[in-house]
Formats: structure tokens, C-alpha cells, sequence
């Protein structure tokens, strides 16, 4: 079968779905190219055996090639099946570092150290919107016409693919401030690399939720409204997780998630039976999403030479990661270094985005979370992803607007946003805990919420982790040394004199140490600046951030028994994406197309 290319683009999309059409049934049936059968379920969708997310535990195949087979056995394990899991600590016999509510908020206050687009204090108010960021500033590659994901810098709407993945594998609907036991603390999500968050129940179970009673496998879409998620008489979006409408670019990203897997049934249509529409879909949009997050997502923001190392133990069944090797078989218990301070990439927003050819405007202004999304709003993803031109597009392509660089600096808006902050379901009204701002602040006689910090936010709830040294994460230099310890890498941390955390730097004393967070995001643009680059930022993560944020994810992907590396592992033929423009690849910009959204 010819493939389609870069070069050869299909004319339109329907051109292209009919080509990943016959590509997928090939795979599915073992036709053709001398791709892997995948192998069809037993029984109906109302088989006991499946999970709450209307797919089997394990998927039984007709001719064992499913996901288990091999030394998985390919059968549901007998028991309950566990959804939620709990959090762990990385680095259990390092001690904790929490530094005071004073110095974190000095650090994390609007206008202070962390803030890289501060309203001018000589003119503006610090409640006013900040300054526009310069170009230097943005995660933008050197050589433009890079197709590899590594060397093609991050788009800005990869920031929200992050997001989108971080609300798949953790939900805390429960945190606190002052005191979160992470052995105690449930992770309302398992904790796997599976769109549970897009899936919910499964059709099974929430056929009356947002999946459609008439076509057989597919979600639910008003056709009136095919621009926005189906949403309730008070807006309120009928979808599995309410926090994927925090921002308009996350709710749109759900909304092309559904699409993919409708795309996907279609597919399928007339070559696997109606009651096996949904789980053959599911499995091959979860696959594919796996393989994108592992091989578009992660080579943008990890250093290179430990994102290559990770995937290599990754494709290696007996292979373990230096750090975290979860149990295939037990509740996955994610680590709070993870989930608290590593993957908390809040550098990467900017702060003003162009939505189409008519919209431009503040994150925040664009639109109210529970609100009906306009028309006017409708993303236009080539603005946010570097899209291959195809016939379907007349005219010039819009520029690629990119994400924030790297380092110890947020958005202005991050510093002051508007509630809510966790969660719809949960309106904060943080404006009411106002309080002046510091006075190593720039501006006079202002106040500020606190809590409407993220950077705040963050390094207090990474103070409220208790371990058996007391409350706090351990500090950023403690977790470098041993990182690098883990990986044999012959380096000293960096120290706060690196981060400027000292009273010649403006603070009212110096801190003890470096907080894990703000480490991570500062630690490859100190490594630009110690190679007598620009004071810019850093295109992706430095060494500490990458080993956490890679292993974890690596990890998750690889200890699921329904993934596609678990597949791998066992299978005589290895599976791989049969979506994309160039077969054996599947990138964000091929899940739209193949949705229909571009």
C-alpha cells in the first residue's frame, strides 16, 4: 500500500481517511503489508470482565495477539478491579525542605522575581495585564523547517497536550495546604497513559452520559454545535473530567479527542461487529495517543541524551529505569516529586494566544470556564501546531504561534489568576484572602491574593507532603545529587547563589536551599547561561526534570498491561501507529487531521 507523505499529501481529509482506513483494517485483519493481526473481542460490550472504563482488563483475542498475550494470557484476571491509586514519594530517605510562607511568597508574588512579563510598576498597577513577551523568549526552533520532534522546538499548543496528559493520570479532588499524607492521598484517576479522562464509564455504563445511542461506539457530538463538546442547559460540558474546560484551548483538545475515536469507528465500520465498534477503537486511539505523548510530546521538553536513554529501557522488556519501576500488576502509585514539582510546567504558557483569523486575546479573557464555546472561539489548530499543508487549505498556512522557553519565570496572569483555579466544580473565591504585597515587590500600596498564584500554589502544596523527615519535598539540590548519582553523571547541583535566592538578589534573607519546583524549571536555563548562552530560557528541561518527567511517563506507559509497549513486548510483530501521514509515525498534527479539525 502506498503511504502517504509530507510530500505527497493526500488532497483533503476524506482522501486521507480512506487511505489510514484501509492501512488500520490491514493491521486489524492481517491483510496486506504483513501487519500484525490486533485480533478481535469475545462477546458483547456487557462482558462482566471490563474495567469502569467500558474496556476489558485484559482484551481476550481471537488469535492471541491482543494486548496480554503471550505471558499475559490474554483472559480478565478474576477480582474487583482497582481505578483510583495513591501517590508515593521518589526519594523516600531525603529530607524535606519547606520553606516559610514569606519567602514563598516573595518568590511567587505578581511582579516579583518569577514574574517575566511584569505590567511596567513606573505606569501600570500590578492587577493590570503584562507586557507583551519578547520573541527571544519563545520555544522556537533556530532551523524552522525541522520535522523531528526533538530539534522542532514546542508549539504552543503542546503546553495544553501536557495538561491534557497530566488530567489523564492525576486527579487530587481532595488537596490541601497545610497537610497531604501522599500514601493516603487517592489519585481519583489509575494512574495509566488510557484517555480515561476523555473515556469515562464507557458506553456501558454512561450510554445516558456522552455516548451516542444510535451510532454503535461512538461518543455523542450535538450535531448543531459539532465546534464544542455537548453541554447541559447550564453549560455546564457533559464530558468525563470537568477540568479539561479550565481554558479554551484544553476543552477543544477534549473535543478532537472525541472526534479522533468517532473517526476511528468509522474506520472499523463493516469489519468488526457493532458490539466490538467501541474497544477496537478505543484500543487503537489509545495506542496511537500513547505512541504521540511518548514520541511527539516527550523528545520536545526532555534533554536529549536522557530521552534517549529512557526510550531504549523502555523497548527493552527487562529493562528497568533508574528511578521508578511501577508494578504491572498492583495500583500505580505516582510520585509526588511528579506530580508536585517535576511535571508542574507552568513556564510554557504564554499569556496571550491568536485563537483564528478573528480572535486574539488573554488566556483568561478568551472565554469563562462553563460557558458555551462561541464560534468566534473555535481554535484553528495550525496556529498551534505545526500542521502539513494539504489541498483542503487555500492560501498561505497561519504562523505557528510557540510556548514560553523554559526557566524560573511564569506568565503575569499566572501570578493573579482569576478563580477557578483547581476546578469548575470547586469556584474559589481566593479574593477574598487578600493581602498586601511584599515589599520587595515593585509596587506600592497594592494588595493580592496570595492563592491566585500558581507559583505560590504549587510550592505550598509541595510543603504540605509529609514523609518520614517531616513535612516538605526534599529541596532541588537534593534531588539533583541524586539523580545524578542514579545516573552515574559526574556533576554538582547547582546552588541558591545559582538561582540568585539571596538578600543581594532582592530577597529579605537568603533561602537555605532551592525549592524542587522552581530547581526543575530554572535548571536548563542555567545550564544556557553557564555555557555562555543568552539569559533566554532553555528549549527543554535540564537533566533532573528530564530523568523524573521521562522515567514516570516512560514508565506509566510501559507497566500498563493494555499498552502498546506491554503489546510489544511479548508480540512476534511489534506494533506501531498506522495513522499518520508517514506510516510507522503519529504525531499531534495527525490525530487532528484524521479527527477532521484541520
Amino acid at each position: 500500500m502506498a503511504l502517504a507523505t509530507p510530500t505527497e499529501a493526500p488532497d483533503d481529509v476524506t482522501a486521507l481517511r480512506g487511505r489510514v482506513r484501509a492501512r488500520l483494517l490491514d493491521q486489524l485483519l492481517g491483510n496486506g503489508d504483513g501487519h500484525v493481526p490486533l485480533g478481535l473481542v469475545h462477546g458483547p460490550i456487557a462482558d462482566p470482565t471490563f474495567t469502569s472504563h467500558g474496556c476489558p482488563l485484559r482484551l481476550p483475542s481471537l488469535d492471541g495477539a491482543g494486548p496480554g498475550a503471550g505471558g499475559g494470557g490474554g483472559t480478565a484476571p478474576e477480582g474487583p478491579v482497582v481505578e483510583t491509586g495513591v501517590y508515593e514519594r521518589l526519594f523516600l530517605d531525603l529530607g524535606p525542605y519547606a520553606p516559610g510562607d514569606d519567602q514563598i511568597e516573595e518568590l511567587g508574588t505578581p511582579g516579583g522575581p518569577m514574574d517575566v512579563n511584569r505590567p511596567d510598576p513606573k505606569t501600570k498597577r500590578c492587577a493590570q495585564p503584562g507586557e507583551r513577551i519578547p520573541d527571544a523568549y519563545l520555544a522556537k526552533p533556530a532551523d524552522l523547517s525541522s520535522t523531528t520532534p526533538a530539534d522542532a522546538g514546542i508549539p504552543a499548543g503542546y503546553t495544553y497536550v501536557g495538561q491534557f496528559l497530566d488530567h489523564n493520570i492525576t486527579f487530587q479532588a481532595d488537596a490541601e495546604f497545610d497537610r497531604n499524607d501522599p500514601a493516603k492521598t487517592t489519585n481519583y484517576r489509575d494512574a495509566r497513559v488510557d484517555l480515561s479522562h476523555v473515556y469515562g464509564l464507557g458506553p456501558k455504563t454512561q450510554s445516558f452520559a456522552f455516548y451516542d445511542n444510535v451510532e454503535a461506539g461512538k461518543f455523542w457530538i450535538d450535531p448543531d454545535r459539532e465546534y464544542d463538546v455537548p453541554r447541559n442547559p447550564q453549560d455546564v460540558p457533559v464530558i468525563a473530567d470537568p477540568r479539561d474546560d479550565n481554558t479554551i484551548i484544553t476543552i477543544q483538545l477534549h473535543l478532537a479527542f472525541m472526534k479522533f475515536h468517532n473517526a476511528v469507528v468509522d474506520m472499523l465500520k463493516g469489519s468488526v461487529p457493532d458490539a466490538s465498534l467501541f474497544t477496537e477503537a478505543k484500543r487503537q486511539v489509545v495506542w496511537h495517543y500513547q505512541w504521540m505523548i511518548l514520541n511527539d510530546w516527550l523528545p520536545r521538553i526532555l534533554a536529549k541524551d536522557v530521552y534517549d536513554r529512557l526510550r531504549k529501557i523502555a523497548e527493552e522488556p527487562k529493562a528497568r529505569f533508574p528511578l521508578f519501576n511501577p508494578d504491572p500488576a498492583k495500583p500505580v502509585a505516582l510520585p509526588v516529586e511528579f506530580t508536585a514539582a517535576a511535571y508542574r510546567l507552568h513556564s510554557l504558557p504564554v499569556e496571550e494566544y491568536t485563537l483564528n483569523d478573528v480572535t486574539t486575546g488573554h488566556l483568561f479573557d478568551l472565554r469563562r470556564p462553563f460557558s458555551r464555546l462561541r464560534p468566534s472561539r473555535v481554535v484553528d489548530w495550525r496556529r498551534f501546531f505545526v500542521v502539513p499543508a494539504t489541498g483542503s487549505h487555500g492560501g498561505d498556512a497561519p504562523q505557528t504561534q510557540y510556548a514560553k522557553r523554559f526557566d524560573r519565570r511564569v506568565i503575569h496572569g499566572f501570578l493573579q489568576m482569576p478563580p477557578p483555579i483547581d476546578s469548575p466544580l470547586n469556584w474559589l473565591e481566593n479574593s477574598a484572602d487578600r493581602k498586601p504585597l511584599p515589599k520587595t515587590a515593585p509596587y506600592q500600596d497594592q494588595d493580592y491574593a496570595p492563592l491566585c498564584s500558581i507559583a505560590i500554589r504549587n510550592m505550598r502544596r509541595a510543603n504540605s507532603f509529609t514523609g518520614k523527615h517531616g513535612k516538605g519535598l526534599p529541596s532541588g539540590e537534593a534531588v539533583a545529587a541524586a539523580v545524578f548519582k542514579a545516573y552515574e553523571i559526574k556533576r554538582d547541583p547547582y546552588t541558591v547563589q545559582d538561582f540568585n535566592l539571596t538578600k543581594t538578589a532582592g530577597f529579605t534573607k537568603d533561602f537555605a536551599n532551592v525549592p524542587l519546583w522552581y530547581y526543575i524549571l530554572g535548571e536548563g536555563a542555567i545550564d544556557e547561561v553557564k555555557a555562555k548562552r543568552p539569559d533566554v530560557g532553555s528549549l527543554k528541561l535540564g537533566i533532573v526534570g528530564s530523568a523524573i518527567v521521562g522515567e514516570v511517563i516512560f514508565a506509566l506507559v510501559k507497566a500498563d498491561p493494555e499498552s502498546y509497549l506491554m503489546h510489544n513486548a511479548s508480540a512476534d510483530t511489534k506494533w506501531q501507529p498506522t495513522l499518520g501521514q508517514k506510516g510507522g509515525t503519529f504525531y499531534m498534527s495527525d490525530l487532528l487531521r484524521v479527527a477532521g479539525t484541520v
